[in-house]
């Protein structure tokens, strides 16, 4: 992926973003103008009813027939006083985007379809990024582990450069991945302004979030560590899936949050907020395929014994209250601020804005909003309803029942002084 490529990519969702608003413009006024000959129809009905009662006394009902009649169209001349000129424009106006009205709508549509289709790829883009990253550096650990026992015959310069290729490739895909963060953004804020946001949400569970879970989530790495039935790796799977989304993801959903949510200090739920990535584009695919699959969702929510369903509720509350902090939080090592910020003007290259890109300014209080969103959404609420409570109940009750009735079988046997526990 090279950075002329990525440049076209950014030119082009900036040009979808652009397009984005013009139709939104367009959207609005003929929402104004529709409103406008409402208004104006009204009016004209109301006035010609007056005029009606008047005329009948005075000409009889010939005239009064006419006057009940709407305004026309073409009638710029119908009030003395100007106003109907006025309207008249208003109505020609409205009659001209009504004639549009079909084009308009069919802009927002293939507006909308270009930005999710190209938020699609951006992401699968991403994904490849990270996970080509992820194998380099693997592959440079292990070459280093290899050549360790040749340092001593190795020669200073060739260590040196082999020391500024790294940095070159390494400054080379946070400039690719800071322009890929760029383009996403436009993207999202393209749909965000046509009221898209949920294709937006539900391309990014689908393209970005669903392949982590089909690749982690199975019963063979529920049951690892632990005997089958007994979700010994639930903690770890759901960790696992957090920080591989944090890992490849936390980026866009820093700046994603950064641009849409409320801060005027509310907690609002996330209808309210043009684009949720942390919410419907994790949290909801995430609870939906725990609830999903039938097997995963009886080893999950109803195992039938009480200290593995103990167990599992405990591990999904915790992935559940930790996942804004999670996903939000600004890793120390970040990719994307430090090396930039380090750089003073003159190291700079010639055309580095990086310096300029927009930095989401997210505090604990953002979390806590987020957080909020996560509780308040639907899912969570289906998700809580999901666990079989009356069995685990019923299962405990038998349990303390049995010690009970062997404590007692003790001190029957052995008196007062037997150890019952």
């Amino acid at each position: 992926m090279t950075q002329s490529y990525v440049q076209q990519e950014l030119d082009h969702a900036s040009s979808l973003e652009r397009a984005a608003y013009t139709t939104l413009n367009l959207l609005q006024e003929l929402q104004s103008s529709t409103a406008e000959v409402s208004a104006i129809t009204m009016m004209g009905g109301s006035n010609n009813d007056a005029n009606t009662s008047s005329d009948n006394a005075a000409a009889g009902d010939d005239n009064a027939t006419g006057s009940n009649s709407l305004p026309s169209l073409n009638d710029m001349s119908s009030s003395a006083n100007g106003s109907g000129g006025i309207n008249g424009v208003i109505m020609e106006k409205s009659r001209f985007l009504m004639k549009l009205a079909p084009r308009i709508r069919r802009l927002e549509s293939d507006t909308a379809k270009c930005l999710v289709g190209r938020l699609e790829s951006l992401l699968t883009k991403v994904r490849h990024l990270t996970e080509e990253e992820n194998d380099n550096d693997n592959n440079n650990s292990m070459n280093m582990n290899d050549d360790y026992d040749d340092d001593v015959n190795a020669n200073n310069d060739d260590r040196q450069e082999s020391s500024h290729t790294r940095q070159l490739e390494a400054e080379r895909r946070r400039h690719i991945r800071n322009s890929l963060l760029l383009t996403i953004s436009s993207c999202l804020r393209g749909l965000a302004l046509l009221r898209k946001g949920p294709d937006a949400e539900s391309a990014f569970a689908r393209v970005a979030i669903m392949p982590i879970l089909r690749s982690k989530l199975s019963m063979g790495k529920l049951d690892e560590g632990g005997s089958r039935g007994e979700c010994a790796g639930l903690f770890f799977l759901l960790d696992d899936v957090a920080t591989t989304v944090e890992d490849m993801y936390g980026p866009i959903l820093r700046a994603s949050e950064g641009m849409f949510a409320n801060d005027d200090g509310t907690d609002r739920g996330s209808s309210e907020m043009a684009v949720d990535l942390v919410t419907c584009g994790v949290w909801v695919p995430v609870a939906t395929a725990l609830m999903a699959d039938p097997g995963i969702k009886m080893a999950i929510f109803s195992p039938g014994i009480a200290n593995v369903l103990q167990a599992n509720y405990s591990a999904l509350d915790t992935f559940l209250s930790e996942l804004a902090g999670n996903l939000l939080a600004r890793p120390h090592s970040s990719s994307s601020g430090g090396d930039a910020e380090e750089k003073t003007g003159d190291d700079r290259e010639l055309g580095d804005f990086s310096h300029l890109y927009y930095e989401p300014d997210l505090n604990s209080e953002s979390v806590e909003r987020a957080q909020s969103r996560l509780y308040e959404h639907p899912t969570t609420v289906d998700y809580y309803k999901r666990w079989n409570l009356p069995i685990y109940y019923q299962l405990r009750f038998a349990e303390f029942c049995k010690r009970i009735e062997k404590a007692l079988e003790l001190v029957r046997k052995e008196g007062w002084q037997a150890e019952a526990y």
